[in-house]
Formats: structure tokens, sequence, C-alpha cells
């Protein structure tokens, strides 16, 4: 059978990590499942049900078609595992669900930090993990292993803002990499809420991309307003000595959620109130919500 390419990143990988005589002959071994422990440095946690129950369909039919990677166990004598699973849990899982009692494996010689770097580029090559698995994978060869940005790049086949990128999008609250995980987010509509002050205002835009459907290019406008209203650049736009307009506009700044500015005409010249909105479904949403305050207001004076 032929090998599916995997990829410059891993190919180095097998070179570097690989006991020589095991790479050249590939061995595939038929082990018993109970004999695989679970391994530590899987980087994946979110498994699709509905995927992986189609994968065991599939596999029930055919068999596992591509061997899992293993290494010896190194639990102990008395356990009851041989192996421990370095790539391939989503196989696994699949395995048990579709009733297998043994799977192919393939031995390889790891230490810990090969393990995770075999793990992780075999999920990226797969486009498997979301960004905040695909982080903390990272983040755990920068930190435990005391790799610098550019030589996880360099194991993994990615670019050093890449990894960079990928690291950084952990310093977002917790409820926002939930929803990146959960995937009401991508990694592009979250990354512009990096440049927001707090927490507060990172999770506020967050629910705001969420609810109206953002781009990620609206999440970088939706960002640029948030940071220019924790700056009071609103109140800067208005007329500096009138202090209700300067009220006014930072009232329907919060409300609405964007950048508000309010221009005052010298004399009868009329003044204009100025919306900013990020794509066409903010739009949308956007005059959704004043058609609503408008038929409200209607309602109360009728």
């Amino acid at each position: 059978m032929m090998r599916k390419p995997l990829g410059r990143g891993l190919d180095a990988l097998i070179e570097s990590t690989v006991a020589p005589v095991q790479a050249e002959t590939g061995q595939v071994l038929y082990v018993r499942l109970e004999e695989i422990a679970p391994g530590p440095f899987q980087p994946r946690t979110h498994f699709d049900q509905d995927r992986l129950a189609e994968l065991a369909a599939a596999i029930k039919s055919q068999g596992v078609i591509e061997p899992l990677i293993v290494r010896f166990y190194g639990g102990g004598v008395s356990s009851a595992h041989s192996y421990e699973l370095i790539a391939g849990e989503r196989r696994l899982r699949a395995a048990k669900l579709a009733g297998l009692d043994r799977v192919p494996v393939i031995l390889r010689e790891l230490d810990d930090r090969g393990a995770l770097e075999m793990a992780l580029v075999e999920n990226l090559a797969r486009e498997e993990l979301n960004a905040v698995e695909e982080g903390r994978a990272l983040a755990r060869l920068h930190r435990d292993f005391g790799q610098s940005h550019d030589q996880i790049a360099a194991r993994i086949g990615k670019s050093r803002p890449f990894v960079s990128n990928a690291i950084r999008l952990l310093d977002l609250p917790p409820a926002v990499l939930e929803m990146i995980e959960n995937g009401q987010l991508t990694a592009g509509q979250a990354r512009p809420l990096l440049a927001l002050g707090s927490a507060e205002a990172q999770l506020a835009a967050a629910r705001g991309i969420v609810e109206r459907g953002v781009t990620a290019r609206g999440a970088e406008a939706l960002a640029s307003a948030h940071r220019q209203a924790r700056l009071g650049a609103a109140a800067r736009t208005v007329q500096p000595g009138d202090p209700n307009l300067n009220a006014l506009a930072e009232g329907l700044q919060r409300a609405l959620k964007r950048k508000v500015r309010i221009v005052k005409r010298r004399g009868k010249s009329p003044g204009r109130i100025e919306l900013d909105y990020y794509d066409d479904n903010d739009l949308t949403a956007l005059a959704s919500t004043l058609m609503g305050l408008s038929r409200a207001a209607a309602s109360a004076h009728a």
C-alpha cells in the first residue's frame, strides 16, 4: 500500500527521532486494543462524535487502513499495557466503536519531545486540531522542552509567525478560548482581540463577533472600534467644548457596541451622526437594531 505523503515537517521528524533500523523496515504489528495506553502528549482533546461514528462504520467495513504510531510503554512492568499511543487516537477510538480487538501499529523509538512533536505534526498534517489545541501543544514544546519559536517552527515544518501567533492566542480569556474550541470563533476572528486592553473588552468583542456573524476582517475593525472607544476616540471627534454631545456619543457607543461620531455644524446647517459597521452581516444587524428601537419608540408614544 502506498504511504500517504506526510509533508516535509513529519519526514524530518522521522529522520531525526526514529531509530534507523525501524525507520528502514517500517514493520507493522497487529496488537490488542487493551495493550495500547493513551499517550500523555496527545494535542487533540475534542472529537466530533458524528465523524467518529462515520469512521467507525468505515473501519468496520474495511478495517484500519493506516497504522497507528506507538512506542514502548514506560508505565512499569506490572501494567497490562505494552505500548503507548503517539499518533492515531481518532482511529483507535473508532476501532473500539467498531468492535475490533486488534489494530495495526508501527513501533517507534521516541523520547518525550519526539513523541509530542510527532503527535502534533501528524494532527497538523491532517488539519484535525483547533487553534487552541495547536497553541497548547506548541506552548508545551516551548515551556517543557525549552524550544524557541524558531526551533519549533523548524521541527514541525511551519513558519515562526505561525508558532508565535498560535501560542499568543492562549493569552485570550478562557471563555473566548472555549468559543474557539466549540467552533463559534475561528483563529482569524479571535486574533484581533489580543489588541484589546482587558479580558472584559476581549470577551465583549468576542460575543459581538459571534452574535453578528462578523468575518475575520470585520473582527479586526470591531477590535479597532473597541480599542478606540477605550481611549475615548469618540469624545475627541465631537465639539471639544460640548460635554453634552460627548456624553451622548459615549452612551450611543456603549449601547450599539461600535464607534459613534456626532458632528455639530455651526448655525442652522444640519449636523450628522456617523456609525461604523464592519461587513454586510454587521450592517444588517445594525439596521435591525435601529429599526427595532424605532418601532419600540413609536409604540411607547402611541
